[in-house]
């Protein structure tokens, strides 16, 4: 089954459509979004209302909680804070209650699906540095030889051991006996690892493998709806750099 995965689209319309769009190209079977479908952006209800409409599966991601008021808004800076204000009041009641029924993970035979680390789906953990993905050793035998996250906006790759975890980021992935992975899926609305096209991934779940997609977007009319908005400028200003 070739499924695509997106992540972190944060109210960024212009930039799914495009991934949509090309998604539609590549005759994927699935397509599952690792969560973060609002903040940040100017177009949270056009946003989820595409997602319900094409994903076959959608997570929880942190902003999604914290506007529905499942996760508390301390945790973020206050423009980001301000956002999910925004958001929340300008959200319809139907998509409100949809972002509310959204699950934490999702798991195939061999493969699972989170937004943030797996080790507990819900704290919203990172998995960002070797040490992070090191601690997932002690869970080892419960994780899929695949293991894909969105949260972080970054391209990381970690091939573990019962015992170990070591950067793989740019290498080809592949699982041997013993080992497992964890694959950030990268970020379609907000990429931050100095690559401003949008970003996602296509695993053929039958073949095992992975590839990153980048697509450049009408970045300058998303970064004018930001602003036309009253959001921070600095959500708009990050989109032209990928940072």
């Amino acid at each position: 089954m070739k499924i695509a995965l997106i992540s972190d689209i944060h109210s960024n319309i212009e930039a799914l459509t495009t991934a949509l769009d090309h998604i539609d190209s590549l005759g994927v079977d699935q397509i599952f979004c690792l969560g973060d479908i609002v903040g940040y952006g100017a177009d949270p209800n056009p946003c989820c209302e595409l997602i319900r409409e094409r994903c076959d599966i959608t997570l929880m991601g942190n902003h999604d909680a914290a506007v529905i008021g499942q996760m508390n808004t301390d945790y973020y800076y206050d423009a980001a804070r301000e956002a999910i204000t925004w958001t929340r009041q300008v959200m319809s009641p139907e998509n409100f209650q949809w972002l509310y029924s959204l699950p934490y993970s999702h798991v195939i035979s061999n493969a699972a699906f989170f937004h943030s680390a797996p080790l507990r789906p819900s704290g919203f953990y990172y998995v960002v540095e070797t040490k992070d993905a090191q601690a997932h050793t002690p869970i080892f035998d419960r994780l899929r030889p695949w293991n894909f996250v969105g949260h972080s906006h970054l391209t990381q790759c970690f091939l573990l051991t019962d015992r170990r975890a070591k950067d793989v980021t740019g290498k080809k992935l592949k699982v041997k006996d013993g080992q497992k992975l964890i694959i950030n899926v990268g970020s379609v609305g907000q990429p931050r690892d100095r690559d401003a096209r949008l970003c996602f991934g296509i695993f053929d779940s039958e073949a095992e493998t992975f590839e990153y997609i980048r697509l450049p977007y009408d970045i300058a009319s998303t970064a004018k709806k930001i602003t036309d908005a009253g959001l921070d400028s600095k959500f708009a200003k990050r989109l032209f750099i990928g940072h």
